[in-house]
């Protein structure tokens, strides 16, 4: 009895443990150096919903595919207009917002 009732608690830690942080990808203009994805990490790190727990300070650059991926904190909601003014801040144009899913697809954020 003793061991299902660990198994038990077990199972329900598992299950309520916090999801991990949601990454979101935007589609952005003019990136075209690593000077220039320095620039954004920077600007964008310092959102307040950003996990600067992953990546550069919560910020990933592809500069080949001009995209920038933020990962935002468990307890957090993403800002786009703050994120977007963070990005255009620095020079740069934003142009679209996706949600990463768990399996790596790309879905157009609300506006």
């Amino acid at each position: 009895m003793v061991l299902r009732n660990g198994v038990f608690a077990l199972a329900l830690m598992f299950i309520t443990t916090s999801v991990l942080a949601q990454d979101y990808v935007v589609t952005v203009h003019g990136i075209v150096c690593s000077f220039c994805a320095q620039g954004v990490i920077k600007k964008v790190s310092k959102l307040p919903f950003v996990d600067r727990s992953m990546y550069t300070n919560g910020v990933k650059v592809e500069i080949e595919d001009q995209k920038v991926i933020v990962a935002v904190r468990e307890d957090s909601v993403i800002d786009r207009l703050s994120l977007f003014a963070a990005i255009e801040s620095g020079g740069y144009d934003p142009i679209d917002l996706w949600t990463v899913s768990a399996t790596g697809e790309l879905t157009t954020y609300p506006r």
